[in-house]
C-alpha cells in the first residue's frame, strides 16, 4: 500500500507485524476531504480484509483538520466495524482540537469491539 498525499497532507504507510501502521501528516484544508480520500481508504481496507490484518492510526503528527475531516473518519470507524478489522486511533490529548473531535469519535468506536480510540500524551 503505498502513502498518500495532497498538497500538504500525508498519511504515511508502515507495514507492523499485526498489520498496517498509517500516520496522519501534516494539514487537511480541502473543503471535502471525502472525495479525496474516500479511494484510498477503500483500497486500504480491502487489503486490511484481505489479509487479515489490524491498523494503527496515528494522528499526533497532524497538525490541523478541518470540520470536514471528520465525516471520513467516521465513515472509516463505521466500515472497520462492519469488516471486523482490529483497529486503534491515537491523538494527541493535550491538543485541544485533536481531544474535542476524538472524543466525539469514541462514541461512534465504543459501538464496536472492533474500534477503539487511544488519547496519548504529547510525546
Amino acid at each position: 500500500m503505498k502513502d498518500f498525499e495532497n498538497k500538504g497532507f500525508a498519511i504515511r504507510v508502515r507495514p507492523t507485524e499485526a498489520g498496517l501502521h498509517l500516520s496522519w501528516e501534516g494539514e487537511i484544508h480541502v473543503p471535502n476531504p471525502s472525495d479525496l480520500l474516500r479511494p484510498w481508504l477503500e483500497q486500504l481496507l480491502d487489503l486490511l480484509q484481505q489479509e487479515q490484518w489490524q491498523l494503527e492510526c496515528d494522528f499526533r503528527p497532524c497538525v490541523y483538520m478541518n470540520s470536514a475531516s471528520i465525516a471520513p473518519l467516521i465513515q472509516l470507524l463505521r466500515e472497520l466495524a462492519s469488516r471486523e478489522i482490529q483497529s486503534v486511533f491515537i491523538y494527541d490529548a493535550e491538543r485541544k482540537v485533536q481531544a474535542a473531535s476524538f472524543r466525539a469519535l469514541d462514541v461512534i468506536a465504543r459501538k464496536s469491539p472492533f474500534t477503539e480510540i487511544q488519547g496519548v500524551p504529547s510525546a
